[in-house]
């Protein structure tokens, strides 16, 4: 072999060497190396693998939305229709009553009409008497504490009958006229009348001239708001001061007793007796 057919495979060789990057340029073409090695691109499978956008549960999730079953629920003005589907009133047509006591008609929740108030506790049993007119000196009033409404005596405007008094047996609720300055013969509503001792205070007020505490119910102290009871005072109005006092003299008032309930009516009586 001469020098120059042994250099021509070296140069041959050597050129090859030094140009066999170029192989893998040439494999390119077949999805060369750089190319399908650019798996950091394909590797983009995080965005391939975008569960943050697919898995934007948070917002398919929105089922906090149309989980707003408390919008839905908001049974509130479904409930109205407790209210629409109330009575209707203006279609009634009521009968004010006329109540035996002489009470105002109240209306009850969810009713159109006014009915006649149930009596108070206190005037249990008690059936008031219906009253038609008032004879002379007499005026149709219902005095506090009382329980009924009926004729009550106008006082000094009474005439009596020159008759002997009997009993003239008041139902339950009423006392003889003769008690409250009427006549005796007449039966008018109690305003001391009582159960037990529970339904009697003693208490005073301001008088115009001598007066001491007495016994009264328990009805006409919530009725009249001069009273105040001698062991529980309260305020009472400036209004129930008198105008005027009398020039009599008035003697000390004795010690007050206890309020009993005797032949239902609340009376006062000595501490020591029972």
């Amino acid at each position: 072999m001469t020098f120059r057919s042994a250099y021509l495979p070296c140069l041959l060789a050597v050129l090859a060497a030094a140009c066999g990057g170029t192989v893998f340029s040439k494999t390119d073409d077949g999805g060369g190396g750089a190319t399908g090695g650019s798996t950091s691109h394909g590797g983009s499978s995080a965005s391939a693998g975008k569960p943050s956008k697919g898995g934007s549960s948070a917002s398919g999730g929105s089922i906090s939305v149309g989980g707003s079953v408390g919008i839905a629920g908001s049974v509130g003005m479904a409930g109205a229709v407790g209210m629409a589907g109330g009575p209707n009133c203006q279609a009634v047509d009521c009968a004010f009553p006329v109540c035996d006591d002489g009470a105002t008609p109240v209306t009850p929740a969810g009713k159109c009409c006014p009915i006649c108030p149930p009596p108070p506790p206190s005037c249990l049993g008690v059936v008031c008497t219906p009253v038609m007119e008032c004879g002379m000196g007499y005026e149709l009033a219902r005095p506090p504490g009382a329980c009924c409404e009926g004729c009550m005596p106008t006082p000094g405007a009474v005439a009596c009958p020159k008759i002997a008094c009997v009993d003239p047996q008041c139902p339950l609720g009423y006392v003889p006229g003769d008690l409250v300055g009427g006549c005796c013969t007449d039966c008018v509503p109690d305003p001391l009348f009582c159960h037990d001792a529970t339904e009697c205070v003693i208490a005073d007020r301001p008088r115009p001239c001598c007066g001491c505490p007495e016994a009264i119910t328990t009805r006409e102290y919530a009725a009249d708001q001069c009273w105040s009871a001698v062991g529980a005072p309260r305020m009472i109005p400036q209004s129930c001061q008198p105008q005027f006092m009398c020039d009599a003299i008035c003697s000390p008032c004795p010690a007050p007793g206890a309020a009993r309930c005797i032949d239902h009516r609340c009376v006062e009586m000595d501490i020591g007796l029972k």
